[in-house]
């Protein structure tokens, strides 16, 4: 199981993913007012003056951020059956696809209200890191299937 490359893949999934639920995702910046607020798992709050959640809706974020986790760690588990090692995949990548849909949903409505400038961390870019190890796993468990398969032949 661990000596496979696909599992080293998945298992950075499982990091870059923990790092996304615990770190915040991007700063509005209201250049006027000289407000700073920071997206992160608790919501939208207000960094310089008192730390208020003005805005406690980014749920979306960290559950998609979790369940891509625990995806990769089924995935990571379920090596004996590669073809729902694929499926499992290709779903956790439609999940981290749709991260950025919820980003957006969470960040554009505030920028309008809050009168602000949105700007992303290197935590928001982490999900396309996680899209390219997963593009990369699954090309390693192909692989594996190809070779169990021409294996079984000899026989």
């Amino acid at each position: 199981m661990l000596q496979r490359i696909q599992t080293l893949y998945l298992l950075a999934i499982v990091f870059l993913s923990g790092f996304v639920i615990f770190s915040p995702i991007a700063d509005l910046i209201n250049k006027a007012d000289n407000l700073i607020y920071l997206v992160d798992i608790n919501g939208i709050s207000l960094v310089k003056q008192t730390g208020n959640v003005v805005e406690s809706a980014t749920w979306g974020l960290t559950s998609i951020s979790a369940v891509t986790l625990l995806l990769a760690l089924i995935t990571i588990f379920s090596y004996k059956n590669r073809i729902k090692q694929i499926r499992l995949t290709v779903i956790n990548m439609i999940f981290m696809l749709s991260f950025y849909l919820f980003l957006l949903y969470y960040i554009w409505p505030a920028n309008i209200r809050l009168h602000t400038d949105w700007h992303l961390r290197i935590a928001a870019t982490l999900p396309l890191i996680n899209l390219i190890f997963s593009y990369l796993a699954i090309g390693a468990i192909g692989k594996d299937e190809k070779l169990v398969k021409s294996s079984d032949r000899l026989r």
